[in-house]
């Protein structure tokens, strides 16, 4: 069974303290299989000789993509693609988010796991360790994501980070 990386790229203005939420650029993203970076990444499928250990997720109001793939809802019937039953949400024993009215609302993804964030700086060390691991930089796909969060920062004015976490 493969493992691929769920990846979401957020931003925010360095000088708004007033809004809580980021912004994602493009919704999801798979910069492929490469079980060398995914160790580097979060010490998945891999054990690099440098690398980060998954932090979980970010303490800030995920933006809309990332914060939609990241939970199902709770339904009577759970039969939509990106919801499930109370009852199955309990048996997996994650935690249930309640609404305002204190009604089952949502539950993290039982298939995902070692949730984890970097900023554009911790991306690109992880370039470095990886280079220095293989002998080659990573894929293109990979520095495309690199060179967005970079131009994202918009020479300062933006914080940038990438949001992932893993499927078996």
């Amino acid at each position: 069974m493969g493992c691929d990386i769920h990846a979401y790229v957020e931003y925010k203005e360095k000088e708004d303290n007033f809004n809580e939420y980021w912004w994602g650029f493009g919704g999801q993203i798979n910069p492929g299989r490469d079980y060398t970076m995914f160790g580097i990444l979060a010490g998945v499928r891999y054990r690099p000789k440098k690398g980060f250990d998954p932090r979980g997720i970010p303490n800030h109001h995920l933006s809309w993509a990332a914060n939609d793939n990241l939970y199902l809802y709770i339904t009577e019937d759970g039969e939509d693609d990106n919801s499930t039953t109370l009852e199955q949400a309990k048996l997996w024993g994650k935690e249930i988010i309640y609404d305002d009215d204190g009604k089952p609302f949502k539950v993290k993804h039982p298939d995902w796991h070692s949730h984890s964030w970097l900023t554009t700086k911790e991306l690109a060390l992880a370039y470095k360790w990886y280079e220095e691991e293989l002998g080659h930089k990573p894929g293109l796909e990979y520095g495309a994501l690199l060179k967005l969060m970079k131009a994202l920062e918009d020479n300062g004015k933006n914080k940038v980070i990438v949001v992932f976490w893993f499927d078996n």
